[in-house]
């Protein structure tokens, strides 16, 4: 599958899962071309394969979900945890949350990448 293909198929999927929260279709597809062209650099294809579309469609649902909630007031990533006496301390000035979950979310597939990536000789 092309890269461009990949990208048409993944924004169907998400405006499929995500009818009534998806406004921003500019959004949507600079998001899904940069996880098609990361997915691509990190496994050294030019061919995109056609089972990471679903894939790469959750990880953007669950981008459109942490949007949502960030809008709503919901606190940012945690920076600390104490257990006795509770105490949870917000990393909200200390990061960018967009570079933390765009990272985190990317980390979090590479277990999946990992079976398309192809070896690259210097």
């Amino acid at each position: 599958m092309t890269q461009d293909e990949a990208v048409q198929a993944i924004i169907e999927k998400v405006q499929i899962r995500k009818a009534q929260q998806v406004t921003d279709t500019a959004s949507l597809t600079f998001f899904a071309e940069k996880l098609v062209v990361d997915i691509l650099d990190y496994c050294h294809r030019d061919d995109f394969p056609p089972s990471l579309v679903y894939t790469v469609a959750d990880l953007i649902c669950k981008r459109i979900d942490d949007e949502v909630k960030a809008a709503a007031g919901a606190p940012g990533p945690l920076k600390r945890l104490q257990q006795n006496d509770t105490t949870y301390e917000w990393a909200v000035n200390a990061t960018n949350a967009a570079g933390i979950l765009s990272d985190a979310d990317f980390d979090s597939i590479k277990p999946k990448l990992n079976r398309w990536r192809k070896v690259v000789w210097p």
